[in-house]
């Protein structure tokens, strides 16, 4: 391998690893969004609860009617944020499975990389 050659590859490994950790960073951004959207939804939610809570009190004129109504709300939100957690594990599993074809991808590249440099090297040995 000459000197011309070994520049080219440092050249080709150089920009296939840029190319790489740009696909890394838009696997973390997007996970970062969706789960950024999530947690909006989730504080949205919460305080759309309280003002309600707020409208019950201030519209119910027995207590026991209110603890009722407040009742209902809080099972309300709850099973909301049961779906929006099983949302947030739906985005967890699809971010570690790109996560794990970009380090499948990482190491087959690698592995080939090796080997189009190990066989000059041993032949030259030989």
């Amino acid at each position: 391998m000459n000197f011309d050659d070994t520049i080219d590859m440092v050249s080709k490994t150089a920009n296939e690893n840029y190319t790489s950790l740009r696909k890394l960073a838009e696997i973390n951004l997007n996970s970062w969004d969706q789960l950024v959207n999530k947690q909006m939804e989730v504080m949205k939610r919460c305080f759309e609860t309280t003002a309600k809570t707020a409208e019950i009190g201030k519209d119910t004129k027995r207590v026991d009617e209110f603890f009722s109504k407040q009742a209902d709300l809080a099972r309300e939100l709850s099973e909301q944020l049961v779906e929006g957690n099983q949302q947030v594990m739906n985005i967890l599993n699809k971010t570690r499975e790109e996560y794990q074809a970009w380090v499948e991808a990482g190491a087959a590249k690698a592995k080939s990389q090796l080997e189009q440099v190990t066989p000059a090297k041993t032949k030259k040995a030989a």
